[in-house]
C-alpha cells in the first residue's frame, strides 16, 4: 500500500505537535492572566503547595501563567523550544500532581496536565524539527552570503 505522504515526514509531525501544544499552552496561560490577581493567587497557592511551597502564591501563579504563555509561544514558533518544553514539562507535571492531590484518583481530572507534560517532554527530546525558527536561523547562518 502506498503511503499517504512519500517517505517519512517526522518534521511535519513535530510541527503539528509543536503548534498544538504551543497554542494550547498559550491559551491556558492567557486564561490564567485573564482571571486576575485572585485567580493567579489561587493557581499559585495550589501549584506551589503540590511541591511543598507555601509562600508567595501570586508570584507562583504568575510564574505558571508566564511559563504557559511564553513557553507555548516559543514552542509554537520553534525558537528556544527545548528550554521552554522542559519548563512546561515541569509546570504541567506539578499541575498533574496538584490536581491528583485535590481530587484523589479521578483520572479524568489529572490526565490532561499529565498528557501536556508528556507532550512537552516529547518536544524536549525531539527538538523543534526542520520547520522552526531555530532550524531556519541555523540554516541561514550556514548557507553563507550567496543565498
Amino acid at each position: 500500500m502506498k503511503p499517504f505522504l512519500p517517505g517519512p515526514w517526522p518534521d511535519l509531525g513535530i510541527l503539528f505537535l509543536r503548534l498544538g501544544a504551543g497554542i494550547t499552552m498559550m491559551v491556558h496561560g492567557g486564561l490564567k492572566f485573564a482571571g486576575g490577581q485572585s485567580f493567579l493567587s489561587t493557581v499559585g497557592a495550589n501549584w506551589s503547595a503540590a511541591i511543598g511551597i507555601h509562600f508567595a502564591p501570586l508570584s507562583w501563579g504568575i510564574f505558571v501563567a508566564l511559563v504557559q504563555t511564553l513557553g507555548g509561544l516559543l514552542i509554537a514558533v520553534g525558537f528556544l523550544s527545548r528550554p521552554a518544553a522542559i519548563l512546561l514539562t515541569f509546570v504541567m507535571a506539578v499541575g498533574a500532581v496538584m490536581v491528583y492531590q485535590k481530587t484523589g484518583m479521578t483520572f479524568k481530572e489529572w490526565s490532561h496536565p499529565l498528557e501536556a507534560a508528556l507532550t512537552c517532554l516529547a518536544i524536549f527530546v525531539m527538538g523543534s524539527g526542520r520547520f522552526s525558527l531555530e532550524a531556519n536561523r541555523i540554516r541561514g547562518r550556514s548557507a553563507g552570503p550567496n543565498l
